[in-house]
């Protein structure tokens, strides 16, 4: 039976203990965060790991921008603040999903880790870059329009 999950939820993960992936260095069980939800008909998850926010000498560890912030006081059931790790991203076989969900993101949260994402992944230029095309395309659009009723008026 694999774990019926949504994006922006919290979940227990047991890693493969030998990894055929040689560049997955995390093992055994770790809070992580499903990047899709269940609806999305593929036979893989994409997750994304939890990390202690602070060091082993209690300081807070220094972040990259495309790192995500969570806080025991607003997510009691993390084991303490924590961060995402969005520049680590990873998908399993959906079959090797098993475990129980801790919580899941806010709103906010997942609109701001859907923005980390973008930066983790490089995206920032090619969304600029289908916005630019969506705008021009919705004021020639208008203009056309416009034109349209122009031309119907004088008629």
């Amino acid at each position: 039976m694999t774990l019926s999950f949504k994006q922006g939820d919290i979940i227990w993960f047991n890693y493969p203990g030998k990894s055929p992936q040689p560049q997955i260095a995390i093992r055994n069980s770790n809070q992580v965060l499903i990047l899709h939800d269940d609806t999305l008909h593929n036979q893989t998850i994409i997750i994304a790991p939890l990390a202690s926010l602070h060091n082993l000498n209690g300081s807070e560890k220094e972040l990259k921008s495309y790192h995500l912030k969570l806080f025991k006081r607003e997510y009691p059931q993390l084991l303490g603040d924590s961060y995402i790790k969005l520049d680590q991203i990873m998908t399993f076989p959906r079959s090797e999903v098993f475990g129980t969900t801790v919580c899941s993101l806010n709103e906010k949260d997942i609109a701001a880790c859907h923005f980390k994402l973008m930066e983790s992944l490089q995206m920032y230029s090619t969304i600029s870059e289908i916005t630019t095309k969506q705008i021009q395309k919705a004021v020639e659009e208008v203009w056309e329009q416009h034109i349209k009723n122009i031309v119907k008026s004088s008629e």
